[in-house]
């Protein structure tokens, strides 16, 4: 059998070489990624056209219809320093920006979860965990927002744990304005009676809506609104809120009924799921820090949210992290079985479809909701606990004996099968330059 130590060899290898492949494929190759949107909206806006259209890039050698920008006027504005570079130069400079965030998250992630001595000891093999979680390896792919909202909260919970209150308000509203969902987070300041941290987050979420106001005028967030009552990929699969779940189950027919039905059945959930988060966080408690409450905040904000987007689920490493300590220092057989279904489907990889383009209704409410049945999962772990504390110890023997390898066959599940399909598209996007 192999070594402990050749076997983290090869495995930081293999992770190193799909990783320099796919950043090697992603800066040679102008496909479309969801960064050319943001490129292409933030270069429209700063040029004073509509950047909440229907756009194309030249860049892009085909296929070179880009998607909706779903981002407020903040990210466009805060974008517009990447439009006085070209493309090719502002894609390598915000893949490295990407990396760097998430992995500042994660660095202030296994802080919380792990004990200093266990960092010390491991930091290699909680890393290479980190980068072969389906969700790390979607955000380099895509090039997304994820690792941007995973440093901001992040952040953010460092500050507020130190009770810095002035630079948690300033990181969670800005957040909150870049992307809406985060808001959750003022229940969560709320619940605990931080009043100084909910009004520096309301503060700088204001100021953050009025800086593109100002510079641009109202016509902007006119045109943003105009764009966003015309969206209807929220039964798409990589879609794990409820809204997700209820457009996949009832199937979206276009008609204005239809929609509103929709929604009062969305609103109807949210109202009882609301009224249960805020009965169910736990109590605030400092020395050790009950990290419940800011746990189950994130899996929730995900899962209220109308895009809980698979690659945001870097918000719920910690999550699962703790939930997983829990489990294993309570011997719960139920509770760990639960947890590594949990883990399957939240690193389970799917690609992009619509829900025009699934078979039926079985697979709508099955196997495209996969994220959706994993984020449940993961919610409930953390509601049957009212407390759940970080700083842990791994007996690595035991852990490594029992349980690492099924982690292992999961994660190397969710890394390998994605990094094939997106060579071989690259691949074809090769054959296609040169035959024409």
């Amino acid at each position: 059998m192999m070594s402990y130590r050749y076997q983290q060899v090869c495995f930081s290898i293999a992770l190193l070489s799909i990783y320099s492949i796919l950043l090697y494929f992603i800066l040679t190759h102008h496909q479309k990624l969801d960064f050319s949107s943001f490129y292409s909206t933030a270069h429209a806006l700063l040029q004073g056209g509509n950047p909440y259209t229907a756009l194309t890039a030249s860049y892009i050698p085909i296929n070179n219809q880009l998607s909706a920008n779903l981002n407020p006027p903040i990210v466009l504005w805060l974008f517009k320093p990447l439009t006085y570079l070209s493309y090719s130069t502002a894609l390598l400079v915000w893949s490295v920006i990407s990396l760097i965030l998430g992995f500042v998250g994660a660095v202030i992630v296994f802080r919380y979860a792990f004990s200093k001595v266990f960092l010390q000891n491991n930091y290699l093999n909680i890393f290479l965990l980190y980068f072969a979680f389906f969700a790390t390896l979607l955000n380099v792919t895509t090039l997304q927002l994820g690792t941007v909202l995973f440093f901001f909260i992040m952040v953010g919970y460092y500050f507020y744990l130190h009770h810095r209150d002035y630079l948690a308000g300033i990181f969670w509203g800005m957040i909150i304005a870049m992307k809406l969902f985060p808001a959750l987070l003022f229940f969560y300041v709320l619940k605990q009676e931080r009043f100084k941290v909910f009004g520096v987050m309301i503060i700088t979420l204001v100021i953050a809506w009025l800086i593109p106001m100002l510079v641009h005028g109202v016509t902007i967030y006119k045109q943003y609104y105009a764009m966003m009552s015309w969206v209807f990929w929220y039964g798409s699969g990589w879609n794990a809120s409820i809204y997700g779940f209820i457009c996949r189950l009832l199937y979206y027919s276009g008609s204005e009924n239809h929609l509103l039905f929709i929604k009062m059945l969305y609103l109807f959930c949210f109202c009882i799921i609301m009224i249960w988060y805020l009965k169910t966080l736990g109590p605030n408690e400092h020395d050790p820090v009950n990290h419940q409450p800011f746990c189950l905040t994130l899996a929730m904000m995900l899962f209220l949210s109308p895009f809980g987007w698979v690659y945001y689920f870097s918000l719920l490493i910690l999550p699962l992290i703790l939930t997983w300590f829990v489990a294993l220092n309570e011997k719960d057989t139920k509770m760990m079985f639960f947890w590594f279904l949990c883990l399957f489907l939240v690193n389970f990889p799917m690609d992009y479809v619509k829900f025009q383009d699934m078979p039926n209704f079985w697979g709508r409410i099955g196997f495209f909701s996969s994220y959706f049945y994993g984020l449940l999962l993961l919610i409930y772990l953390l509601g049957k606990r009212e407390k759940i504390y970080g700083n842990n110890e791994i007996q690595v023997n035991v852990a490594k004996n029992h349980f690492m390898p099924v982690i292992i066959i999961i994660l190397a599940f969710g890394l390998s099968i994605p990094t094939i399909c997106f060579v071989m598209r690259l691949l074809k996007l090769d054959l296609y330059l040169v035959t024409g």
